[in-house]
């Protein structure tokens, strides 16, 4: 009995420690002592107490699985793992292309529909709004859709 109750443990362990860890070989370990569990409850204490096993057995996985997934991201070895705010970079960056709305600039390229224009002394990469604007063509942002900066003559 100790046999089964330890092979059942690690197995699971060894599972859980899969969703963390990559390479697979923890998994396949973990489900080979699981079956390894199976095996011997039928071995030891015949077919209705191996069936019994093996339906405890997933019934225990499918709950520790769900709590695992529920609590995953709270628990303090897993809580490193998973990005808790959004990187400083791409939000100053949002702020400076929304602050270009109703700036003027000049195409450095022609825009067919896009190509890189000079506004405020920088080039950036712009789109136009309709149809295309040919180099050295006075131009002013209209719009900015999250990574697009939209001109019009």
């Amino acid at each position: 009995m100790t046999l089964i109750v330890f092979l059942s443990i690690i197995g699971i362990a060894a599972i859980l420690a899969e969703l963390v860890l990559p390479g697979g070989i923890l998994g396949v370990i973990g489900i080979g002592l699981l079956v390894a569990t199976v095996i011997v409850t039928f071995a030891k204490f015949g077919a209705t107490a191996g069936i019994i096993a093996s339906v405890l057995l997933l019934v225990f996985c499918f709950v520790v699985l769900g709590w695992w997934m529920k609590y995953f991201h709270r628990l303090p070895l897993t809580r490193k793992l998973i990005l808790q705010n959004e990187s400083g970079e791409e939000t100053e960056k949002k702020e400076e292309r929304d602050s270009l709305v109703g700036r003027t600039g000049i195409t450095v390229t022609d825009l067919v529909p896009s190509g890189r224009a000079k506004i405020d002394g920088k080039k950036i990469d712009v789109i136009a709004e309709a149809g295309s604007i040919n180099a050295d063509t006075e131009i002013s942002v209209v719009a900015v859709k999250g990574p697009s900066v939209i001109v019009r003559k």
